[in-house]
């Protein structure tokens, strides 16, 4: 499951729907979800990690991803840039 952090910009926002739709993910619109609430949904869907794209002075930056187990319980699982995860999706050829 993929979405933004809060208030972002509309380019994150459409960044962040392409990468869902590139790795046959679902985007979420973030609104004043907490945490918690993403990862109720994210476990009721049946998807164990969210990410978030994060932004910093409206531009896309990272993303932070958080690990969902089946009890409901999350945890931070890492970080990383916007431009590290771009090389590797291309190296990849997909995500």
């Amino acid at each position: 499951m993929w979405t933004t952090s809060r208030y972002c910009s509309g380019e994150t926002r459409s960044l962040c729907m392409k990468l869902a739709g590139s790795c046959g993910s679902s985007y979420v619109a973030r609104g004043k979800k907490t945490i918690v609430q993403l990862a109720d949904l994210a476990r009721r869907k049946g998807d164990s990690r969210i990410n978030i794209l994060e932004e910093k002075a409206g531009k896309p930056i990272t993303i932070a991803t958080i690990e969902v187990l089946e009890t409901g319980q999350w945890h931070w699982f890492g970080k990383t840039s916007i431009d590290d995860y771009e090389v590797r999706r291309k190296n990849k050829g997909s995500l």
